[in-house]
């Protein structure tokens, strides 16, 4: 058995990769102690007391886009960088059932510690909690822009951005929920950074456009919270999904989302956006590979206009035109 190369923390001996190779401990944990596999629940404790949910997602994806952004990386080849893509999100999946289960058994454990309790204790009644939500009186309708005859086709929806920005937005996120955007924006990226033939095969272009999806999904819940924000959608604030609301906001982004648009801009210019989008979408036609569940040619082609819907409306929010 090979010594402990170093102490990570006081107690606690760190156990090096050749470790891996031992029989015994070839698919056994390795840092846990006896007691800790018996009731793991101090660990599950310990590292979220030391790293909240979103920190984690955090330092993973700053891993991540190390690597598929490195010249001389152990993801130089698309399989590679597809491998690892899939990894992180397997590795972020596992972090997040852990959160979840944390508190559950949390849960569970505090109410059997609660029905010990009122065995010897009276009943306490808890008073409720009452939100309020804020609301802006931005409400444009779609449908009453009138384009004239246009030889019987329709209007597309990104031609009603100089009119009716709010009205695009809209009508985005009322075909696509915020939850199914994101997933379809990550799929849409994994295909684009594991694909051959594109400009992404080189590691600059790929840091570039991690680095651009990374804002532009901060951006996408700025504009969701400006849609929520219309007086007409209170049925869908009462029956909105639990996962269909913003994760990367601060407290003061969701409470000033024009901040957050204006932020965007003042760091990607909208011709670059639009050059990267292209690009992007170019990419996503490229790829050679088995695309993932809920992507294909089609549906790229469908998340980059409302993508491209969304910046343009949320470039015009900050610059209307003037008569």
């Amino acid at each position: 058995m090979n010594e402990p190369l170093t102490m990570s923390r006081p107690g606690i001996a760190f156990s090096g990769k050749t470790n891996n190779k031992h029989p015994q401990w070839y698919n056994q944990p390795l840092r846990l102690t006896q007691e800790q596999k018996r009731d793991p629940l101090p660990v599950l404790d310990d590292f979220f007391e030391c790293y909240h949910l979103n920190e984690v997602r955090q330092t993973l994806w700053e891993w991540l886009t190390e690597v598929l952004s490195s010249q001389r990386s152990i993801a130089i080849e698309p399989l590679d960088r597809n491998n690892h893509i899939y990894f992180y999100e397997k590795i972020e999946g596992i972090i997040e059932a852990a959160f979840i289960l944390k508190n559950k058994i949390q849960k569970r454990r505090r109410k059997k510690e609660k029905r010990l309790t009122k065995i010897n204790r009276s009943k306490e009644s808890q008073s409720p909690i009452i939100n309020k939500n804020n609301t802006i009186n931005i409400i444009t309708d779609i449908k009453s822009v009138d384009f004239g005859e246009t030889y019987g086709k329709p209007a597309q929806l990104i031609e009603y951005v100089d009119e009716t920005p709010i009205g695009v937005i809209v009508e985005v996120f009322k075909t696509e929920p915020l939850y199914l955007l994101r997933d379809q924006m990550k799929n849409w990226l994994t295909v684009a950074i594991s694909a051959d033939c594109s400009v992404y095969e080189d590691a600059e272009q790929r840091g570039q456009l991690l680095s651009f999806q990374d804002q532009l999904l901060v951006l996408i819940e700025a504009l969701f919270i400006i849609y929520t924000q219309q007086g007409n959608h209170a049925v869908m604030k009462s029956e909105s999904r639990e996962n269909d609301q913003p994760q990367l906001l601060t407290h003061d982004q969701i409470a000033n989302p024009m901040k957050v648009v204006t932020a965007f801009f003042d760091k990607f210019p909208l011709y670059y956006c639009i050059r990267e989008l292209n690009d992007w979408l170019e990419a996503a036609i490229c790829f050679a590979g088995t695309y993932p569940d809920n992507m294909n040619e089609l549906q790229a082609l469908y998340t980059y206009r409302n993508v491209l819907c969304l910046i343009r409306s949320a470039h015009r929010l900050i610059y209307p035109i003037t008569a």
